[in-house]
């Protein structure tokens, strides 16, 4: 009997431990900095221009136990001043089953979680304790998929690459073609997003403002994105990723990573460590009464149904990035949903030479010409996943097949006798090649 006691206890705790948030940005920005030093030196910039700004620019909220709506100070006045930003979104779906292939649909709904989350339209703001609720802020940030991608082609914002990786560590491996995941989107354009299996029941991290190009984004695991599909509790609710955007935004937890921490938001009250799971009452730490930890904000670890705000003090630090000078000031100019995409078709010739594709591994058809089906062969395993359209001389789609390994069987024996062309295209670049059915 104490035997079976002890493996329900252990069961119970074990579940429990599962159960909990891990959002591993701490960890992933210390050891970042161990690789490359001088990210050090960029973080400190980042935060010497958000200091400025606040004192100068925007002002700085404070926090007041119990404070009434004209207890909390803020130098941007009201909701309705806001200039709202609307940050174009690529996701990246690194899958390696097809569980892990999530649905547009699961896409879809964490997009719309991200819009009412960060304008404070979230139906459950009206779980917020009354002491707090006159802290929580409309951070005014829109967030919608690109419209086109990074070489003028129209897109629908989502990538999907199979890979041979079963599951993801937090070191950056699903961010990289070459290691298995998929390149990033330039950052002044686009927030990345990497959705893949993580290691370890880790449910994401985010990357430092300061970070290299190719590293900068947010990851999250395919479980814990959206409210639908693969999405499951306790972080089915679509709060990781906007938890995860908070850092991508320059916000810290809100215990400041350390034992009553500074995470140098003033409206925050100080915090002794993480909120985990399901709290419930007042959380006293660190002195911060009568009202205790704002486990509610976003930027705690608290389970997705226990997150619900934003302040006003986080809002401005946010918004201190895209001031003059910013580090994602440069977001702002993004054509990504606005730019009139480059016509779908392709350019007629009367040979059969192969059109070069530069930086990535050509398109192979045989036989060619043909008469019936004909074989396509690739070397870059991060094409499966793509589409591969076919034209006619006219430049009308006739075809269209998604790639599912490396070597893959196309029949085209319906077309009619001519030249077409066949385009792989994967949001980056595009290798074209000419067929000739006879």
């Amino acid at each position: 009997m104490r035997r079976i006691l002890f493996l329900i206890v252990f069961l119970s705790i074990r579940l429990l431990t599962i159960a909990q948030r891990d959002c591993r940005f701490t960890e992933y920005t210390r050891e970042s900095v161990r690789k490359n030093p001088s990210l050090t030196l960029a973080m400190r910039e980042v935060e010497d221009f958000t200091r400025r700004q606040l004192q100068q620019n925007i002002g700085i909220s404070t926090y007041s136990p119990g404070a009434t709506s004209t207890g909390v100070t803020s130098s941007v006045s009201g909701e309705k001043s806001l200039n709202i930003i609307t940050i174009p979104v690529v996701v990246h779906i690194i899958y390696n089953s097809q569980s892990q292939n999530i649905s547009d649909a699961q896409v879809l709904s964490q997009m719309a979680v991200l819009n009412t989350d960060y304008r404070k339209l979230n139906a459950d703001t009206t779980s917020i304790p009354p002491y707090f609720l006159p802290l929580a802020a409309d951070c005014g940030f829109q967030f919608a998929l690109a419209k086109v991608d990074t070489n003028g082609y129209a897109t629908s914002g989502i990538v999907r690459k199979r890979t041979n990786i079963q599951s993801f560590a937090i070191d950056d491996d699903m961010k990289y073609t070459a290691s298995g995941g998929d390149n990033a989107w330039d950052r002044n354009r686009y927030l990345n997003i990497w959705v893949c299996s993580l290691t370890g029941g880790v449910v994401g991290y985010a990357s430092v403002p300061g970070c290299p190009k190719a590293t900068d984004g947010i990851v999250v695991n395919f479980t814990a994105f959206g409210t639908t599909g693969m999405a499951a509790a306790p972080f089915n609710l679509g709060r990781t990723a906007t938890h995860e955007i908070g850092h991508w935004l320059n916000m810290i937890h809100t215990w400041g990573d350390a034992y009553c921490g500074n995470d140098f938001v003033d409206d925050t009250p100080p915090q002794q460590q993480a909120d985990l799971g399901d709290p419930t009452g007042i959380v006293i730490s660190c002195g911060n009464g009568p009202y205790g930890d704002m486990y509610m904000n976003y930027m705690d670890l608290t389970n997705d149904d226990k997150m619900n705000m934003f302040t006003y003090g986080q809002r401005d630090r946010m918004l201190t990035l895209f001031a003059p000078g910013g580090f994602r000031a440069a977001i702002l100019n993004s054509n990504a949903l606005t730019a009139t995409p480059i016509p779908d078709t392709v350019s007629s010739s009367s040979d059969n030479t192969p059109i070069p594709e530069s930086g990535s591994a050509s398109l192979t058809i045989y036989p060619n010409p043909c008469s019936g089906p004909v074989s396509v062969v690739m070397t870059d395993e991060s094409r499966i996943g793509s589409i591969l359209d076919i034209y006619n001389q006219l430049g009308q789609k006739v075809m269209s097949v998604q790639v599912n390994q490396l070597q893959m069987q196309l029949n085209v024996s319906a077309l009619q006798r001519g030249l077409y062309f066949i385009r792989i295209r994967d949001g980056k670049q595009n290798s074209t090649t000419k067929l000739i059915k006879i």
